[in-house]
């Protein structure tokens, strides 16, 4: 296939790297610092998921160099970047691809169908980590498959689905289809949401969070605050209650990322904007919108955007 990995970033970066190597005609949309690093040496890829070093990638500073059609657009740009992205999708979008994002958060969707046909439009979740450097990746934890699934009544064909998750699973990507992707996006928020603003704003890893009581707390009462949000919207979550939740994330999701520093605390040390209006500020604007309160998810939501205001 002729693939375009649109946000070339950690998880893009990743993606698109064992998508080339196993063969396919990739390309890298991404930012300079990071494009001309391939384009001069390759992409290295390390980490639990082996050594790699891919060359002869593409790679594209600007929607603007783009000349051509692709078979498949792999997004991975932010959440607060995916109104941009989409606009430029569209003015490229001239054979009618499949898009699959592959982004962290709540409203990406709805935002990305506002440009893309419902019926090109596939979802999906990641739950692996990787820290980043200029033309080099390193996948350092992962909790579970990448996760692919068709949304709405006009969503994309399951053969279509299942053909990506082929792709995925021969380029060496653990991956697998799913039914009801909406389960699955609200399961990474819990997780996104419990751990990623306090581990960025004690600067420690995942493993710790569960280790004290006073974080074990917080982030209790996290998860809480989203099963109630979620069950006022209709979320169909899985595990059906928070305490099955619970249980699950300290006895298997936090001790397989136990290592794991936050995306979030990257963004914070590179100066960058995070995501947290995608995580923690949208269930807080869910819970106002639904009559449910939300103080914890709004505390964190806040800090976070102290912290984004001091490092800008």
């Amino acid at each position: 296939m002729k693939i375009l990995i649109f946000g070339a970033g950690a998880i893009g970066s990743v993606i698109g790297g064992f998508l080339a190597k196993a063969g396919h005609n990739v390309s890298f949309l991404g930012r300079p610092w990071h494009m001309e690093k391939i384009s001069r040496d390759g992409l290295a890829i390390s980490g639990i998921w082996g050594e790699q070093l891919i060359k002869g990638i593409e790679v594209f500073n600007s929607i603007s160099e783009i000349d051509g059609e692709f078979d498949l657009i792999v997004l991975t740009v932010k959440s607060y970047n995916t109104e941009e992205a989409a606009e430029k999708i569209s003015s490229i979008f001239v054979n009618n691809p499949l898009v699959v994002h592959l982004q962290n958060g709540l409203g990406n969707r709805e935002i990305l169908l506002e440009y893309i046909p419902e019926d090109r439009l596939i979802t999906g979740i990641v739950i692996f980590g990787v820290e980043i450097a200029p033309g080099e990746v390193k996948v350092t934890v992962s909790a579970d498959d990448t996760v692919l699934g068709a949304t709405g009544s006009a969503g994309v064909e399951e053969s279509e689905v299942k053909k990506i998750v082929d792709i995925f699973i021969g380029s060496k990507i653990p991956a697998r289809i799913t039914d009801n992707i909406d389960s699955y996006i609200w399961s990474k928020v819990l997780y996104n949401c419990a751990l990623n603003p306090l581990a960025t704003l004690l600067e420690c890893p995942y493993g710790l969070l569960a280790e004290i009581s006073h974080t074990r707390d917080i982030m209790n009462q996290v998860i809480e605050e989203i099963y109630k949000v979620g069950k006022k919207i209709g979320v169909e979550f899985e595990p059906g209650t928070s305490d099955e939740y619970r249980k699950l994330f300290y006895s298997k999701l936090i001790p397989l990322t136990k290592e794991h520093h936050a995306s979030m605390l990257q963004d914070i040390r590179m100066g960058k904007p995070t995501e947290i209006d995608a995580l923690c500020g949208a269930i807080s604007r869910y819970g106002e919108e639904y009559g449910v309160e939300t103080p914890v998810n709004r505390l964190l939501t806040s800090l976070i955007k102290a912290i984004e205001s001091k490092v800008h």
